[in-house]
């Protein structure tokens, strides 16, 4: 009986041509290129019944990670009532496959894979933006359709190469790579002249040094560290009210500094219109892609006239929260709070308990995407690299729980030994 058990909760490795799928899976979900749909929906297919076949591996991690599932079932359910049921139930089945996809990555390999993973994919694009480039009141593109999504895509490279730059389990090869794939991140974000971009850099070396000195040893870390960090913690809750309140703030003069209006170049406006939109439709909103219609909707039409946009160009109200709410309601914001809670929470866990890179990376990687999503509206979308390694770090709690041994502590190599490059037995 305890070997039957042991075999139905045992982690299935990827076959080494399932680990190519992941790369280019990756590879397909940071960047948009032309007919990218040929490539992107076959591999959405295959894991869907990697999914099924490795069932004994991913079922125990899918019960586990039921709230990553509560906003793609209520997209389809909430179909019908939207304002194009089509479209909006095919939106909602790519939710749900990119969620299953999340768990099917859990299952395939180790956190640290995951981290070198994504570390190649952002790497490849990375170094393709220095020879395929355009420019834009000389700001550089890079491969991506414009400056903003350059620094914002590199934000991501930044991060995986300085995690795989301080992780001492891998060889000091790799690592010095890594180092120089983090100065060229830098190096892009700097010529994107992304002023957003840049700040969050700066966040993300922020919440690595802080992660890794508070929580980077797990249960090993001394408690008066972490102690130390939950009172930081406490006091910036607590003083961040008071810089975004009140007339000229700090905030005020940091937006001045940047050469930036505190409308956030008219996003406060755009969720003005956000709050009446979200009245005409408050419990299940407009279905997905039921808002954004230019040839149906008067509205759509006046917004994108006040903000010089033309018919074919794609907009957003530049806010996850007012976007979501405006396709799947005000229950469809509920359950966006309600997984970025359980989210956070899981990588928090999993870094307190076990530390190391993997999971500051997890978290750092959360932070940034939830400040974007304050100015962004890419939060929940399907199919977008940077959220699905949110949800995959998330997944791994529900993998540890299901192994017959406990996980061991993130600890360095011995030194006197070579660190592994590709160790996907370890966590």
């Amino acid at each position: 009986m305890s070997r039957s058990r042991s075999a139905a909760t045992m982690p299935t490795p990827a076959r080494p041509v399932e680990l190519g799928l992941a790369v280019l899976w990756f590879l397909v979900t940071f960047t948009v290129f032309q007919k990218d749909e040929y490539l992107l929906y076959p591999l959405a297919l295959y894991f869907s019944y990697a999914v099924w076949r490795d069932r004994r591996a991913t079922a125990p991690i899918l019960v586990g990670s039921w709230p990553l599932l509560l906003l793609p079932v209520w997209a389809i359910l909430s179909s019908p009532m939207g304002v194009v049921p089509d479209e909006a139930f095919r939106t909602g089945v790519q939710m749900l496959l990119s969620g299953l996809i999340c768990v099917l990555f859990a299952a395939w390999m180790s956190p640290r894979r995951i981290v070198l993973t994504a570390f190649f994919a952002t790497g490849v694009c990375g170094v393709l933006s220095i020879f395929f480039t355009s420019y834009h009141d000389g700001a550089m593109t890079g491969i991506f359709a414009h400056k903003n999504m350059l620094g914002a895509k590199m934000l991501l490279l930044w991060a995986a190469a300085l995690c795989v730059a301080f992780d001492p389990w891998f060889r000091l090869w790799l690592r010095g790579a890594a180092l120089m794939l983090a100065a060229l991140a830098f190096m892009l974000i700097l010529r994107s002249h992304s002023a957003t971009a840049l700040v969050l850099s700066l966040a993300i070396i922020a919440m690595i040094g802080g992660f890794s000195f508070f929580a980077g040893d797990g249960r090993r870390t001394p408690a008066d560290r972490i102690a130390a960090g939950l009172i930081t913690i406490g006091v910036l809750a607590i003083a961040l009210p008071a810089l975004l309140s009140g007339p000229d703030t700090l905030v005020d003069a940091f937006f001045d500094r940047l050469g930036k209006s505190r409308t956030l170049t008219g996003r406060t406006q755009l969720w003005a219109y956000a709050e009446g939109v979200i009245r005409q439709h408050p419990v299940t909103g407009y279905g997905g892609g039921g808002f954004w219609r230019y040839q149906e909707n008067d509205l759509v039409r006046q917004i994108f006239a006040k903000f010089h946009k033309s018919p074919n160009q794609v907009f957003s109200f530049h806010n996850s929260f007012y976007e979501n709410t405006v396709h799947f309601g005000l229950i469809g914001l509920v359950l966006t709070v309600w997984t970025l809670v359980w989210a956070f929470g899981r990588l928090a866990a999993q870094l307190l308990q076990h530390g190391g890179m993997p999971f500051i990376f997890f978290l750092a990687v959360a932070g940034v995407e939830l400040i974007r999503a304050m100015v962004e509206s890419e939060l929940m979308r399907p199919f977008v690299l940077a959220h699905m390694l949110i949800w995959i770090g998330a997944c791994f709690l529900s993998k540890h729980r299901q192994n017959s041994r406990p996980m061991p502590l993130m600890q360095p190599p011995d030194p006197q030994k070579p660190a592994a490059a590709l160790r996907v037995e370890t966590p």
